[in-house]
């Protein structure tokens, strides 16, 4: 999928691309030709014109210099014609034309009703100025015309081509890219449908063994049979407790999903989640210390700032270790509120450190963050970015891990 996913960008692009250059191409050559074009025509303008003749005979049947880049004045001639048709001067200081071609160009030239153009049959290209006694007409080859227009087509082209060489080149790399977080998404879901099976497989094999020995002493009473029965209503919570997990984090994910907004104090909010977790941390032999600075408010989401309190100071209380401990800090200073939970448990591995926050990620520190699925830390990053916060871990043999949110740089608004 994803090799079809990054041919289809390939494609997609090079055609835009493809078009792009072509239609600059065709206005670069149009551009080009008419110049082209426009400056034989002024040569042989010139030529045909009464005071090139006038200037001709006073340099003495010298030519004056003027002439166009793709037209030699070797190469050009030009004749007089009256109003019969009939050439009464001829001149041979230029370019020798045999008498039957001269003759058939000059009628042919007199039958145009244009001034400029092509005469394919003998390969010249002519302009005719029309005056009060007739016309004169000038004559010259092709060649250099067609040779001039032959060589820029062909240099264009190949400079086209290379250019379609260097852009499919780049447009190759770039789609390996751009396909590298869909690359790694899909990896990591295929990760998470491999993990998640497999947490779900375990509770459903444990309650199916349980069924089954239910179902083969039906004559035993509910005391007797309790033990299963508890079996199997802890497999169903892990469960349920997994499918909450993967549902929370989806609508974290949702951009649509509406947040409630509310005035709330931030302060008694994280003080009642400490107390919350006193017990759990006694359990545990964990230290629990809470500094909170009363009075912090802010607006926001208050489940959600509710889930992120509660995924940080249980993440601190069960990383601490036994008898080690656990502090939890939140205060403001200029305009930013500051929340942290720090455990002096083992640090983290600096290999899974950068990847921390990544859902699914394959490390047993990161998957077990959140309650063993490895989704805790990644519902908390995703909350915090939705609360126009930012999340950072650090951590170290000598300090410890600390996981810090901040709000800083709010609207007016947010903090009250």
């Amino acid at each position: 999928m994803l090799k079809k996913l990054r041919r289809r960008f390939t494609g997609l692009s090079m055609l835009l691309v493809s078009v792009v250059m072509i239609a600059f191409y065709i206005f670069t050559m149009a551009i080009l030709f008419f110049l082209l074009t426009d400056g034989v025509q002024s040569t042989l303008e010139n030529y045909a014109s009464e005071s090139y003749f006038l200037k001709y005979f006073e340099l003495g049947g010298q030519d004056s210099g003027n002439q166009a880049s793709a037209i030699d004045s070797s190469n050009v001639c030009v004749v007089s014609v009256n109003d019969a048709g009939v050439i009464t001067y001829l001149d041979v200081g230029h370019a020798y034309m045999q008498k039957p071609v001269l003759n058939a160009a000059v009628s042919y030239v007199l039958g145009e009703s244009t001034d400029f153009g092509l005469i394919f049959r003998y390969n010249l290209i002519y302009y005719k100025n029309v005056t009060a006694f007739g016309c004169r007409i000038a004559f010259a080859d092709a060649s250099n015309y067609f040779s001039y227009l032959k060589s820029i087509l062909t240099y264009d082209s190949i400079l086209f081509l290379l250019a379609l060489i260097i852009l499919f080149l780049i447009t190759k790399k770039l789609s390996s890219i751009f396909v590298k977080p869909v690359e790694r998404a899909w990896e990591q879901q295929q990760n998470f449908i491999a993990d998640a099976s497999h947490e779900l497989k375990t509770p459903l094999t444990v309650i199916l063994a349980n069924y089954n020995i239910l179902n083969a002493h039906r004559s035993n009473t509910i005391e007797e049979q309790f033990k299963w029965i508890e079996s199997t209503g802890e497999e169903a919570t892990h469960m349920k407790d997994l499918v909450d997990k993967m549902l929370m984090l989806a609508k974290a994910d949702n951009q649509k999903q509406q947040l409630t907004l509310s005035e709330l104090d931030l302060s008694e909010m994280v003080t009642k989640l400490c107390l919350q977790f006193e017990p759990v941390a006694f359990e545990k032999g964990v230290t629990l210390q809470t500094t909170v600075e009363p009075g912090i408010r802010m607006i926001g989401d208050s489940t959600a700032l509710s889930q992120i309190v509660h995924i940080l100071i249980d993440n601190a209380v069960k990383y601490a270790g036994m008898g080690g401990s656990a502090e939890v800090f939140l205060d403001k200073k200029q305009n930013v509120i500051r929340l942290s939970a720090r455990n002096s448990g083992a640090p983290i591995d600096p290999q899974d450190l950068p990847h921390i926050f990544e859902r699914f990620y394959r490390s047993d520190k990161a998957r077990t963050a959140g309650g063993g699925y490895g989704l805790g830390l990644a519902i908390c990053k995703t909350l915090v970015e939705q609360q126009k916060g930012e999340i950072a871990v650090a951590s170290s043999e000598e300090t410890g891990t600390e996981f810090t949110v901040r709000f800083k740089r709010p609207k007016k608004e947010r903090f009250v």
